[in-house]
């Protein structure tokens, strides 16, 4: 296996630490990347020199005849290693508390033969030693005791069609909740390597919070001891790792078997297991295998939504919704776009889900173009390049997104006019013209300063519309689901709202089915108000849920939606 060299370090010159280091074997792909001679563990605060040995046999030889690189290997050393004047493969590097890795880069020619090996030494002489005996030792370090400060390593060249002969198979059965199932991973292992089993939702699933899919992983066992294993409890973000030691064994077969333990709960999850054994050090080429398994259960994952923000400099904010009450968001947002200053007026369509699904975003610009941003499915880069939907948007003063209010499944945009009369662009689901012509939905409306489409928030599987008048009263219009009359008669829901200068409903926050509101005051402190889903008393009390995050302070937001 990968070599260690460990154990108590010789003390240094009087006075000095003593200092203990770690060592590896390194595997080469032919053609791809490189690998550093380096130290991978170091205990205690080196200065002296680390002498690396560099030779086409084993260090065992004082007359120091095979020094050097085989065939198809090249080295780039650090600046602080310098080659040994007159002595070909012996390098020299400044190691100290301020350098205390210096290292020399291995690179393998496309054309390298399979098996090429290169052994190397590394000897750390601290300040003051005999350096030159230091540098004979190094030549022939492999026939010294390995502790922390002699090693002899190896680094070894194989080609992809040999690493190839090592495969993997995976037996990953349904769970169910409150069952225990046992998943397997069988290797066929013909070199040493490292067997990493992690886990992650399946094509198409929403990324999990931690602990959310209430999968354990416990009794981890292998059917050879030649595998070394270490687990992790959470399969959420966890997984297992098994260091192969083939010793006189290659090849060889090892079953690495696991128990999952379900909860009673738990939702419908699809589930990828992931299998990787790594013969490599770096790059592509070490065989791996997937399969997905379900969670059969009646419990489906429930949706979690974002809720987008605009900071006084112009940049988008994504917050990731959780589903807990406690906590709804991530304690970080992620920047999905600057410039957005540009705009003096922004809507979400509909809410928009952490997968980025959803209605996508309108903005309006100073000069009154609206801009119509649809959204990717993709949660990394959740808006598309912005497509013009039409000029003359500067004669309303209010712009809502409200979700579907007409029953055709798309979302639909509502606009309010200096007069006060409210209009419905019907949403068509199209990118090129994303709106149908304004159609009137009614006089009166001037007597809000706040819009806000929250999605339902009586259960009925409408859009709901809340408006907020001068005096701070919230008032609930129900939606019909009727394009011609999109709204029931107001229905007051409280008082008092006044204090919030930002009000958004990015939908269901906490894994009830309700949709939620949340709100922002003139401090910068957030506030979640959980649906009831009831129309005559729509939220529960409110409960503080931050004053920012990340680096960004509540005051600094000056768009929810």
């Amino acid at each position: 296996m990968a070599g260690l060299v460990s154990g108590a370090g010789a003390a240094s010159a009087a006075g000095q630490d003593v200092v203990d280091f770690e060592f590896d074997n390194r595997v080469l792909q032919p053609g791809e990347g490189w690998t550093e001679l380096s130290p991978t563990g170091l205990e205690g605060t080196p200065d002296g020199t680390l002498i690396y040995t560099l030779s086409k046999a084993p260090l065992t030889d004082p007359a120091w005849t095979k020094a050097g690189l085989p065939t198809g290997l090249s080295l780039d050393p650090d600046t602080s290693c310098k080659a040994q004047p007159g002595v070909v493969g012996v390098y020299l590097c400044s190691i100290s508390e301020d350098n205390p890795f210096p290292s020399i880069e291995i690179e393998a020619a496309a054309s390298t033969a399979d098996n090429t090996t290169l052994h190397y030494g590394a000897v750390y002489a601290p300040r003051g030693t005999d350096l030159a005996k230091a540098v004979k030792d190094a030549q022939i370090v492999g026939s010294l005791p390995q502790d922390g400060t002699h090693a002899a390593r190896t680094v070894t060249a194989k080609t992809l069609a040999h690493v190839a002969r090592n495969t993997l198979a995976l037996n990953a059965p349904s769970l169910r909740p409150g069952a225990t199932v046992t998943h397997s991973v069988t290797l066929h292992a013909v070199d040493e390597g490292t067997l990493d089993v992690s886990f992650m939702p399946a094509q198409g699933m929403r990324d999990w919070e931690e602990g959310e899919t209430q999968v354990t992983l416990t009794n981890v066992r292998a059917s050879s001891p030649i595998a070394d294993c270490d687990a992790s409890v959470n399969l959420d973000y966890g997984g297992i790792t098994c260091r192969i030691d083939l010793g006189q064994s290659s090849p060889t077969d090892v079953t690495v078997s696991y128990d999952l333990k379900t909860g009673a709960t738990a939702a419908a999850w699809n589930i990828e297991a992931s299998a990787i054994y790594g013969v490599y050090d770096f790059g592509t080429g070490n065989p791996e295998k997937s399969a997905t398994f379900p969670i059969v259960s009646s419990r489906p994952v429930p949706t979690h939504y974002a809720m987008l923000a605009r900071d006084k400099s112009g940049n988008l904010l994504w917050h990731y919704g959780t589903g807990k009450a406690t906590a709804p968001f991530r304690d970080w947002t992620e920047n999905v776009g600057r410039g957005w200053g540009v705009y003096n007026s922004l809507a979400k369509l509909s809410p928009i889900t952490v997968q980025a699904k959803g209605g996508g975003i309108v903005g309006r610009d100073t000069s009154g173009v609206l801009w119509y941003y649809r959204t990717t499915g993709v949660d990394w880069e959740p808006l598309t390049a912005r497509t013009k939907v039409g000029t003359g948007w500067g004669i309303y003063n209010n712009l809502t997104g409200v979700g579907d209010v007409t029953g055709d499944r798309k979302a639909d945009l509502l606009a309010r006019d200096a007069s006060g009369v409210l209009w419905l662009y019907k949403g068509t689901g199209t990118t090129t013209a994303p709106f149908a012509t304004r159609v009137r939905v009614g006089s009166g409306w001037g007597a809000y300063n706040q819009l806000t489409g929250p999605g339902d928030l009586n259960g009925d599987g409408k859009a709901d519309l809340l408006a907020r008048d001068t005096t701070g009263a919230l008032w609930l219009y129900k939606g019909t689901g009727v394009a011609t009359a999109p709204f029931a008669a107001r229905v007051k829901v409280g008082t008092g709202w006044g204090a919030y200068p930002q009000l958004t409903g990015p939908g269901d926050l906490t894994d009830d089915g309700k949709a939620d509101l949340v709100a922002r005051d003139a401090t910068g402190t957030f506030w979640l108000y959980k649906g009831t889903g009831v129309a005559t008393a729509p939220f529960a009390a409110r409960v503080k849920i931050g004053t920012g995050w990340g680096d960004t302070p509540g005051t600094s937001y000056n768009y929810l939606f």
